[in-house]
This record gives C-alpha cells, sequence and structure tokens, in this order.
C-alpha cells in the first residue's frame, strides 16, 4: 500500500513522537513523511493510506482533504479531544458541505481553542489555554435563530457550539453521549452587554454546564443542551467559529447533520519519546 505521514511540528505533543517506533508499529517503514505546520498546504495524491500525527485541527485537515483514503490517527495534539472520545471515527458532522470531527462553535471562551500559542501548548501543556480563558471570558449576544429537528428558538445567545463528543476543552460535561452518540446542540443565552456585572452572571450557566455536567437533554432558561439529526442556524451577522481547534468564519444560514465517512478512521495509541526530538 502506498502510505504517507503527515506530522505537524506545532501540535503540542510532536517533539515526542517516536515516528520510527510508529513506522515500525504500523509496518509502514517506506512510507513518505512530510513534516509540517499550521500553514502548510499539504497533500497525499497517490497515496491509499495516510498517518496523520497532530492534534485535533490536524485531524480536521486530514478529513477535508483526505475523507476517501484510509486515515490513520496518532494523536499528539495537547488536549486530543477526538480521540478520547472514540477509537474509530465512523462518522463525522458536517456544516455545509463541510466536516469536523467534534465541534464546531462559537461565542464566549471559543477563541481559546485557536488563540493559545504553539510553544506555551508544548511546554505547559492543556495548562497553557488558562491565560486564554481569562482573556476571552466576554459576554457575547449572537442573535440566531435555531431550527432544532422542527423546533425553532430564537434568542440572544452567548455560546453556539455543536458537538459531536461527550467533552470539549478538557471538559466532560456531556454526560448523556455514552447513551446516544451522535451530534448535540449546546446554547447558552447571552446576559446582555459585555461589562462586569453580565460576565458574574454568565459564570453561572457556564458552571452548571461545564463543571457540574449535564446528564440528559435538557432546555431551559439558561441554556440548552439537545441531541439532534437536523439543526439549522441562521445568524444575523458573521461569527468566528472555533471548528476542531481551528478559526473559520460562518455566516448565513448553517445547515448541521452528520456525515457517514467512507472509510473509518482508525485511532492508535502514539508512541512516544521520553526526550525530546527536533522536528
Amino acid at each position: 500500500m502506498a502510505c504517507k505521514v503527515i506530522v505537524n511540528r506545532d501540535s503540542g505533543n510532536a517533539y515526542r513522537l517516536d515516528l520510527e517506533k510508529l513506522l515500525c508499529m504500523l509496518g509502514c517503514m517506506d512510507a513518505e513523511v512530510e513534516t509540517v505546520d499550521g500553514a502548510t498546504d499539504w497533500s497525499a495524491d497517490g497515496c491509499d493510506t495516510v498517518i496523520v500525527c497532530g492534534g485535533d485541527g490536524t485531524l480536521h485537515s486530514a478529513i477535508e482533504k483526505c475523507s476517501d483514503k484510509r486515515i490513520i490517527y496518532a494523536p499528539c495534539g495537547t488536549l486530543n479531544e477526538t480521540s478520547r472520545t472514540e477509537k474509530t471515527v465512523k462518522t463525522v458532522g458536517k456544516v455545509n458541505g463541510n466536516l469536523f470531527s467534534y465541534v464546531c462553535a462559537a461565542g464566549s471562551f471559543t477563541e481559546i481553542g485557536y488563540t493559545a500559542k504553539t510553544r506555551a501548548k508544548q511546554i505547559f501543556g492543556s495548562v497553557a489555554y488558562l491565560p486564554e480563558v481569562f482573556k476571552h471570558y466576554k459576554s457575547h449576544q449572537i442573535h440566531a435563530e435555531l431550527n432544532v429537528d422542527g423546533v425553532t428558538f430564537e434568542d440572544e445567545y452567548t455560546l453556539l457550539m455543536v458537538l459531536k463528543s461527550h467533552r470539549c476543552f478538557g471538559f466532560r460535561f456531556n454526560k448523556s453521549y455514552r447513551k446516544h452518540k451522535g451530534l448535540y446542540l449546546l446554547a447558552i443565552k447571552s446576559c446582555g452587554e459585555d461589562n462586569l456585572f453580565n460576565k458574574a452572571k454568565m459564570f453561572f450557566p457556564f458552571f452548571r454546564v461545564f463543571f457540574c455536567g449535564v446528564s440528559k437533554p435538557c432546555c431551559n432558561k439558561q441554556f440548552m443542551l439537545l441531541p439532534f439529526d437536523k439543526l439549522t442556524i441562521d445568524l444575523q451577522e458573521p461569527q468566528d467559529f472555533c471548528v476542531d481547534g481551528e478559526k473559520q468564519r460562518l455566516f448565513g444560514r448553517l445547515e448541521f447533520c452528520e456525515q457517514r465517512l467512507d472509510k473509518e478512521i482508525t485511532i492508535i495509541k502514539t508512541p512516544f519519546c521520553r526526550r525530546k526530538k527536533t522536528l
């Protein structure tokens, strides 16, 4: 089989990757190896198997480029949310024809997925996200109309998150995912304009969702967490979304659904070196 290995040097733990052991473990010693960074436009033309060594953003790129190929994912990121949820990926989320592995979110705190510095993540791991949390503590006013399997809601939200996982940003809050796997909508209502009073008010619904967790689908005055088959979000203004840890600007009508992959993605345990290696 023609095999290519993509190693993202910007991922949080790529410097610890034991590439030789990985290739030996997979029986691909003669594979082509390409080291990339977050800005590299790579391809796997002519290969039928792609081994992806990076974080959720690297996997997202592979799904976009190589959904018709066999993908083997060796997680080397900081959080690796997809690999902590599944051992094989058979389905992914889709928004307006674009695929994502586990999350597409806009609003409060979502910027931390793409603003944390690479060097800080490599040195401090998940702790590198903490300064970003304080930096992006903001009350948003995202006016949106939501249609969840035929039921319509219209309001202002500080967070809109479409999730295919039991966890996000290290918080295992979606406790019903294990019983009902699929896509979920998390929408937390806005407390109003961004000021000190409203920042204090928004702490409570965020604490309730992310720290206490939600054991079953619910819809109340502060937030909703609902599974769905089809979701439409109509935005009044363009918004910056965190899509698998990458920034994308989306606007207008967003149509979400689950998409079955032609070939499932295999997630393996990544072999790491005890000492740092230079990529």
